[in-house]
């Protein structure tokens, strides 16, 4: 953290602050750094209280809020569909945005929102705080030095169970037009951002999207084949209907592996190259030493203080972002990919086709049950 005695704190608003989630954005109200100067919500009941608590004025109407109010930070914790409109009408009110996950329900009004922050001159920050996990950085660290060799493969499986009370809590979840998906719009962004952030987008997708228990509009599960330009494969399995298995990350290359299960880390590196191996050994091939090999972890908890201090920094001394909006763009492209590919049943290119999904997509929010 940088030595911040002559800044100015960051007078910032948030839009959504009745959120059950605002309980872990509260912190941007809470560091000298940042200063809550309002907050809006749709729902009054939910949302007065918050605002009281800080002694700051409350509206329904975030429009309203930014001609009267005038913030420099706009934080966007609103259901997803309402993310990428209300982002642009912050940062054409000259704000800078931190938009909780995901970036926006279609890849297209993503774009939008990019050319909104490019046009301003302002900062589109992504909450993307599994970023800043000690274990997250190592794997970025290992495969930055290039400790796995040449990657050949990827596994990820998370369960995130949730029960019909979840569901039942809010009208809009686990429906297309509320939410703008299932698992894979509210669960999964943090993997699929993570998958980018590794390995960067893939080539294409091919996924099923099934509804395995719950009685709801979209998917609760995600299961995929990933392949990336330089040959490496891998999958993706991401369910809110399951629970009690491990949480599984493993990257393989042709020098090592790194894997992370239910929190362990582990790194194992070959003696040599697998691919100098396979040319060179005779035909009964020599043991191949893997070795498990000390690791230096990098600092970080994941929590919200380092996305807010991170945020700051950015703002006032220009230091990079922990995630952009450009940098966060890939996994919301997967996240369409992946959800083009369970309901028309082919493999996905990648960048995904904006119209092709967006076609896709306003058909099943016509036949969602929510209306707002």
């Amino acid at each position: 953290m940088n030595d911040r005695q002559n800044l100015m704190p960051i007078r910032h608003a948030v839009i959504g602050i009745g959120a059950s989630i605002f309980s872990q954005h509260r912190v941007g109200a809470e560091l000298p750094e940042f200063e809550l100067v309002a907050g809006t919500d749709i729902d009054p009941a939910r949302a007065e209280g918050p605002a009281a608590e800080f002694g700051v004025p409350f509206f329904t109407d975030h429009r309203e809020m930014l001609q009267k109010v005038k913030p420099e930070l706009v934080v966007i914790i609103t259901p997803h569909p309402f993310h990428a409109p209300i982002a642009i009408d912050a940062l054409n009110a000259g704000c800078h945005v931190l938009i909780e996950k995901p970036v926006a329900v279609r890849v297209s009004e993503a774009d939008a929102v990019i050319a909104a922050a490019k046009k301003a001159g302002k900062l589109a920050a992504i909450n993307f705080q599994q970023r800043c996990r000690g274990d997250m950085k190592t794997i970025a660290r290992l495969l930055a030095e290039e400790r796995l060799g040449k990657v050949q493969a990827f596994e990820m499986t998370m369960a995130w169970p949730r029960t019909k009370t979840y569901y039942d809590s809010g009208t809009w979840r686990g429906t297309w037009a509320g939410e703008g998906g299932g698992v894979i719009m509210n669960q999964a962004p943090h993997q699929l951002d993570l998958t980018c952030h590794f390995l960067g987008l893939p080539e294409s997708v091919f996924a099923y999207t099934p509804t395995t228990l719950h009685a709801m509009e979209t998917e609760d599960t995600v299961h995929a084949v990933l392949r990336w330009a330089n040959g490496a494969t891998g999958f993706l399995h991401i369910t809110t209907a399951e629970a009690g298995r491990a949480e599984r990350l493993e990257i393989a290359g042709t020098k090592g592996s790194v894997s992370l299960i239910d929190g362990k880390l582990g790194f194992r590196q070959m003696e040599a190259d697998f691919r100098d191996v396979i040319t060179t050994s005779p035909e009964k091939m020599p043991a191949i030493i893997a070795a498990e090999q000390p690791l230096t972890l990098e600092p970080g908890d994941g929590l919200h203080p380092e996305i807010y201090a991170n945020l700051y920094d950015a703002i006032r001394t220009g230091a990079p972002l922990v995630a952009s909006l450009e940098d966060a763009l890939p996994s919301l492209e997967l996240a369409n990919a992946l959800i083009l590919s369970g309901h028309t049943g082919r493999e996905v290119k990648l960048p995904v086709d904006r119209p092709a999904y967006d076609a896709v997509f306003s058909a099943l929010a016509a036949g969602s049950r929510f209306r707002g």
